[in-house]
Parts: C-alpha cells; structure tokens; sequence
C-alpha cells in the first residue's frame, strides 16, 4: 500500500511541473523538430525559433535548412525554465545519397600468365602484366567471359550483382577459369551542389561550401563575381527589408571568413529585397 501511494504522489508532482521553453538561435528559414516533430522554422522576428510547451526532460533536436543539411543534438527542458541553445550554420552538414553506380557491378580480371586477350561484352581487350583488368559501371546480369592464349582458350560465364566487385581469374597452366573473390564495393557518396549563382564561378569548391553555408537556408543568391582581395561578392535576395538588415547584423558577427562586408541597407529591385556581401578569404585557404 505504501508503495502503491509513494507512485501516486511521484505521479501526481510530475504531472504538475511546469512545461519549459527552449530557444533555438540560428539565422531565419531553419526548420526546427522536436522529438521528430517539426515545430516550425527560425524567423527574423524572434532571433532563432522559440519552442513553447515542452515537457520536462530531455528531448532530441534535429535543425534542418532548406537544401537538406542538418544537425542534432539533445537538450535538457528544465521546469518552468527556458534552454537556450545556439546553431551555427556551419555546423550543418548536406544529406549525401548513394551514388548511380550503386545500380552497376565492377569486374576485375587477373590471369597467370599475364598476357592474353580476353573478350567480355563484345569487346576484345589485349591484357599484359600482371596487374588485375578492371571494367566498371557494368549493368548487373550474367556474361560469358573468355581469355585466349596461344595455349588454348579459356571460357566461364561470370554473375555480376549490382553493387558488387567480382574477381574472376584464369589459370592456363592449369586450364581452369573461375571466380576468385565477390565484395560489396565501397559506396560511393555524392553531393548535389546547389544550383545558384555560385555553380558556375571559378572559385575552390570549398569558399562555395562556406559562404553558402553561412547564409540563410533557401537565401538565393542570385549574383556573384570574384573580387580583388580573394574576395567573393554576392548579392542575396531576402524577403523582406526587415530580414534583410536582421541578415546584415548577423553575418558582422561571423569570424568564418577574414572579413565580411556588406551594403549599409538592403535595396529594391525587381526581383524583390537584395543584400550584397563580400566574402574575403585569407591567402592560401
């Protein structure tokens, strides 16, 4: 009975703590879940994203910008409390997805001696030495294999799974051709580059990560050229006049680059509400 009281009472005080409140700082357009449930996106308006109405306790956070990149952690909801929890964009990272070539087999073909020619697909090929014939992208399936030499001629058919390296090896000392070795190729990971004023810029590929990744999820940039400096000016279409100089003020405050400089306002043009940047970079980065 003691017992059965003690869990009602503990039950009864947890029901009534406080819902807390957690703050996500980080720059507009940034989806923020909770638990896996989406609680909306970051605004200029608010600074970040204030979530209300939590339960006490601890609670995972995933952000999520517009193209895909994210981050995670968990949080500690104090009652009555408010956490507050702050987000670089740099710190998120782009989904990768598998590569096409996930879809094809690789076939590596070694033969003792090393010399011969070796028809595969409708395509004779001279091999000489001993380093392994590799044919890649090869639609998964089974194929007839045949190596000649002055010797004889050799013949397997060679099953090549989609996703896999397949070895196979032919012996002519011995007159025998099989297959030596099966393994799940690595996977190969690709990135999608965001498709804006950036993509065609002769810049390193990694200024291009970085100022994208300093900027607002989904802020177009709609120009860019190459200043002098190591430099790189953007200009960045915002939706409002308002998120425009909340975009200034916060981007004065990165040390991600050598310096950042930036129109004294926003201006209208036809498009809607521009800011220009200067991202600089130090020499040699």
């Amino acid at each position: 009975m003691k017992t059965l009281m003690a869990a009602v009472l503990l039950a009864a005080v947890s029901a009534a703590e406080p819902p807390g409140r957690l703050f996500v700082r980080i720059a507009p357009g940034f989806e923020v879940f909770v638990d896996g449930v989406s609680a909306g996106l970051s605004s200029a308006e608010e600074g970040g994203k204030l979530v209300k109405d939590l339960a006490a306790g601890k609670h995972h956070i995933l952000v999520r910008s517009a193209d895909g990149r994210e981050a995670s952690f968990d949080v500690s909801i104090v009652p009555g409390g408010t956490s507050n929890v702050a987000v670089s964009p740099l710190g998120l990272r782009r989904k990768v997805t598998p590569s096409s070539d996930d879809e094809t087999a690789s076939l590596r073909f070694i033969s003792v001696p090393g010399d011969c020619t070796v028809h595969f697909r409708g395509t004779t090929i001279e091999k000489s030495g001993t380093s392994p014939l590799a044919i890649d992208s090869i639609a998964s399936g089974v194929y007839a294999l045949t190596a000649s030499r002055r010797s004889g001629t050799l013949r397997t058919d060679v099953d090549l799974p989609k996703g896999m390296t397949v070895t196979v090896q032919a012996d002519f000392a011995s007159g025998s051709i099989r297959t030596v070795d099966t393994r799940r190729r690595p996977h190969q990971l690709r990135v999608a580059e965001a498709n804006d004023a950036l993509t065609t810029l002769a810049i390193p590929p990694h200024w291009k990560t970085a100022i994208r990744g300093t900027l607002p999820a989904g802020a177009p940039i709609v120009n860019a050229s190459i200043v002098e400096g190591n430099g790189v000016k953007v200009a960045v279409r915002v939706p409002t006049n308002d998120v425009g100089y909340s975009l200034i003020r916060s981007l004065a405050a990165s040390t991600a680059f050598s310096k950042i400089t930036a129109a004294d306002a926003p201006r209208r043009e036809r498009i809607g509400w521009v800011v220009d940047f200067i991202f600089y970079f130090a020499p040699g980065r």
